[in-house]
């Protein structure tokens, strides 16, 4: 209200002549000016320095000349550090034009304020200045609570993060008694006599105490407010992060007793080495989850909270129990889709995280190894019962789909991953989750072969099992590789192929698990996209699973001890001759000049030629339950206003370099709230996306044309798409005459 009231009097004033004067001898109001430029007005100023008469006759002067010839028509404030009666040339604007005095400015406030709120003002002189500057831009309720002691002038809560962020330059753009009044509260907050404090040291040591509270969790509430907000702040985020790392933590420090919502990562670590470190017992084990628990269920500081502890605790809490009621093998199976697949997910995930620090990755993987133990067990212990549905299984799909399916085939999608991807999406869209039991040896050329072609017959070209899948089916599949796929490749049976997690698992083994959620990430865009575009279904399959051996040791590996000619791979052996080994099992399967593939009861390798890491072929859950999801849209697509690109047969042979796109605009909608639709169109050439129009809002019955040019193509795909749900509406190829353009002489 501060800058309001002087503004009225200013104003109230000015008005009537373009000239006044503020009379302000001490200088004690200066901080009002730059209200005034903004305003427009034009400042004259006297110098308080001067001191002999004739210096300040002749500023006087001056200041008038300057007022009367290059601002004439221009409102003129002059501000006078003078009293009244020390003024020459400029006496006599105070009678003829205006004069607002403020020798006094505390009383001029005094009187403001009890016109406007009716209270008496006991407030100091200097203290009243202070909370005038202060008061610039506050309103008449600020004002209220500072008169009856409700609010304090400086509010920490407001004005800490500023200074924590820069603490020079926050310093430097206070009023001195601003400043020397936020540097007391500084001090008050630290329980220090105030004394002179350079910024950033003044900074460090609030930063310093905030964090000693954390780690004692003896922080007031007022304090941790402003460390939520600070957590909070996009503007302020940076500077928290840089006061983390100059932070030293104490080898002293009580990692168990720091509050849950601390933000030191090293905290994080020691614990769990320390629960690694006793990971065998329970009742320690519960106590300190619990402990942790409230860390993890946090909001506030969820950035800093690690997610590999969400997958700890998955894996230390798993309840093996119900495996024994498990007593056929579709039980164990549904044991494993509901429920051990997250295991297996956060085990990966801590490869990730943790595979180069062997004291904390050993502990976490042998406790997983025991649950995974129990898993096999009863997997084994009803193994006989396994029956494959892999062979032909998209022969069957295609012959009975209607047209607008897209089918993913991913190499080496694990279940999990699978269920991570359709626990993404269905938000958004209805998910079915089925499963499908992987043939044996679960190796991609023997279960794509499978796959496609069905009959046990394995075809080593994956080329020759596209062909071979659209001859059976007799329908007109268009295949494409997952990462290929973008708006406009619209066809009635799509089959898309994903191999980067399979070749990337083999050619890197444990360095390719830190890329597995990139993975996700693409085959879950990939989804949307294709509903988006206007697919009424979208299959994810998979030819196989996959193990990780995680740590591995060479006792770790089985001996492939076998009668007859052999041929090792990493989870399974092929032979000519029947085996007898009650470790192994057996099945019949002809290829080439073997007979049988093997396959361990474990879920170690064979020892082999190659890397160990990422592996599959052998007979685990991991390798055998695989995905056979399906996706849906939860509405119909296309359901808004419908619009349509009207000048295909035009675009089918363009001559010349330009082309326009015509859009037209249905007059009626399935939905009864669609009188228009924002859209744009999307170029691509060469499955590139290289160019796109502007959004445009197309009304009921209305058409609406673009000027495009080819851009050095011959020629384009052109995607008309929702500009809000990004789904496709249209699409067409456009072509670039051969025919030479001789620009109308013909």
């Amino acid at each position: 209200m501060t800058d309001k009231w002087f503004l009225q009097d200013i104003e109230q004033q000015i008005s009537y002549r373009k000239r006044m004067v503020i009379i302000d001898p001490k200088g004690q109001c200066e901080f009002l000016l730059p209200l005034l430029e903004n305003k427009g007005y034009a400042i004259l100023r006297t110098d308080s320095l001067l001191q002999e008469q004739w210096q300040t006759v002749k500023e006087e002067l001056f200041l008038r000349f300057e007022a009367e010839s290059k601002h004439k028509d221009k409102a003129v404030i002059f501000y006078i550090t003078r009293t009244q009666d020390k003024l020459s040339f400029l006496y006599d604007y105070c009678f003829t034009h205006g004069c607002l005095d403020l020798s006094n400015p505390t009383e001029w406030l005094k009187k403001k304020l009890f016109a406007n709120t009716g209270l008496q003002v006991l407030m100091d002189s200097p203290m009243l200045l202070t909370a005038a500057k202060l008061g610039v831009g506050k309103d008449i309720a600020w004002w209220k609570k500072i008169l009856q002691n409700l609010e304090e002038l400086i509010s920490i809560e407001d004005e800490l993060l500023p200074f924590l962020h820069e603490p020079e330059t926050y310093l430097k753009s206070k009023d001195k008694d601003i400043k020397r009044l936020f540097e007391e509260k500084l001090f008050e907050l630290l329980g220090q006599p105030y004394m002179s404090k350079p910024p950033k040291t003044l900074a460090n040591e609030v930063v310093s105490l905030l964090f000693n509270k954390l780690l004692s969790n003896t922080v007031t509430d007022n304090l941790m407010k402003l460390y939520y907000k600070w957590v909070d702040s996009d503007t302020y985020n940076s500077s928290l992060q840089k006061y983390i790392s100059n932070y030293k933590l104490e080898d002293t420090i009580n990692i168990w007793g720091v509050h849950p919502d601390h933000c030191f990562p090293q905290i994080d670590i020691k614990i769990l080495q320390q629960i690694t470190t006793n990971i065998r017992e329970k009742s320690y084990l519960t106590e300190k989850l619990n402990i942790i628990k409230p860390r993890i269920k946090g909001k506030k500081v969820k950035k800093y909270i690690p997610e590999w502890w969400h997958d700890v605790i998955t894996i230390l809490e798993f309840d093996t129990k119900p495996l024994a009621m498990c007593n056929s093998f579709d039980k164990v199976v549904i044991f494993y889709t509901s429920g051990f697949s997250k295991v297996d997910r956060a085990i990966r995930n801590l490869y990730a995280n943790f595979l180069q620090d062997e004291s904390i990755i050993r502990p976490l993987q042998e406790y997983y190894e025991s649950l995974n133990h129990e898993l096999l067990q009863q997997w084994f212990e009803y193994s006989a019962s396994y029956n494959s549905d892999q062979q032909g299984y998209m022969v069957n799909l295609l012959n009975n789909a209607k047209s607008g399916i897209a089918v993913i085939v991913g190499d080496g999608v694990r279940y999990e991953i699978a269920d991570f991807v359709a626990t993404t999406l269905e938000k958004t869209f209805k998910v079915e989750r089925h499963l499908m039991l992987a043939d044996i040896p679960s190796e991609t050329e023997h279960n794509m072969s499978a796959l496609y072609v069905g009959n046990n017959e394995v075809l080593a070209i994956h080329k020759e099992r596209e062909k071979k899948l659209s001859e059976i089916s007799g329908k007109e599949i268009t295949y494409l590789d997952l990462e290929a796929l973008n708006y406009g490749m619209k066809k009635d049976y799509l089959v898309l192929t994903y191999k980067d997690i399979d070749s990337t698992g083999e050619k890197l083994q444990h360095g390719a698990i830190k890329l597995f959620g990139e993975f996700e990430n693409v085959i879950a865009d990939k989804i949307t996209l294709l509903l988006k575009m206007g697919y009424n279904e979208v299959h994810l399959i998979t030819d196989h699973g996959f193990v990780l051996t995680g740590l591995l040791e060479e006792s770790d590996k089985i001996e492939p001890k076998t009668v007859g000619k052999k041929e090792v791979h990493e989870r399974y052996i092929r032979t000519t001759e029947k085996q007898n080994n009650t470790d192994w099992i057996g099945f019949e399967k002809k290829y080439g000049e073997f007979n049988y593939v093997y396959v361990a009861k474990n879920h170690r390798p064979f020892k082999s030629v190659g890397k160990y890491g990422f592996s599959h072929g052998g007979f685990t859950p991991q390798e055998i339950i695989i995905p056979r999801f399906i996706f849906r849209n939860e509405i119909s697509v296309s359901s808004g206003l419908k619009i349509s690109i009207i000048n295909k047969k035009d675009l089918s042979d363009v001559t010349g370099e330009l082309f326009g796109i015509k859009l037209q605009a249905s007059t009626e909608s399935s939905d009864i709230f669609a009188s228009n639709r924002k859209v744009k169109v999307l170029f691509f050439a060469n499955n590139i996306n290289f160019n796109s129009s502007n959004i445009v809002t197309i009304d009921s019955g209305s058409t609406y044309s673009f000027d495009f040019s080819f851009s050095g193509y011959n020629e384009i795909h052109a995607v008309l798409i929702d500009a809000i749900t990004q789904e496709q509406l249209d699409s067409v190829i456009i072509k670039k005459s051969n025919a030479r353009d001789l620009g109308g002489l013909l």
